[in-house]
């Protein structure tokens, strides 16, 4: 038995198929952008729905965890999204060797479309706040991404001096 361990583990290294990491980073860079897509055409609880892998986690400010799909759907059903618009870019992605685990990180866009917030933040319509987020993804049994967690912060400056 000694013996035929070795054997094993080579015989699995070797049976476990390239990965062309640079192509899959590529891939998982273009899933967040097409998700930011989807937010500003079908809006962001749509979208975050569509995107999320069954047993998502979402992180919010002031906000214990968010688990699994249910709890998501059930936080939208309360919760409306046609006063503001969100999307994001991401700056960066990185992909395991085993090519079924990511993340990507960014900057988000916020737009208020409405002059009030149901939860009393005042904020006027037209303005736009930005912050960072990061988002870990996984790939699902159809080798689709879907992200498995998503975190965001507020609180960065205007660039360029927007408004």
């Amino acid at each position: 038995m000694k013996k035929l361990f070795p054997v094993l583990i080579i015989l699995a290294i070797g049976c476990n198929p390239q990965i062309n990491m640079e192509q899959e980073k590529e891939k998982l860079l273009q899933t967040d952008i097409d998700f930011s897509n989807r937010s500003l055409e079908v809006g962001n609880h749509q979208a975050f729905l569509e995107f999320a892998s069954p047993d998502v986690v979402l992180l919010k400010p002031n906000s214990y965890p968010i688990v699994g799909k249910p709890a998501l759907k059930k936080l939208y059903a309360e919760l409306s999204d046609s006063n503001y618009r969100l999307a994001w870019k991401p700056s960066y992605a990185r992909v395991s060797i085993s090519g079924d685990l990511g993340y990507t990180f960014g900057i988000y866009s916020l737009e208020i479309t409405e002059a009030r917030l149901p939860d009393g933040q005042g904020k006027q319509k037209g303005q736009i706040s930005h912050g960072t987020y990061c988002s870990i993804w996984e790939k699902n049994t159809t080798g689709e991404w879907r992200f498995v967690l998503d975190t965001g912060n507020p609180g960065l400056e205007p660039v360029n001096n927007e408004q």
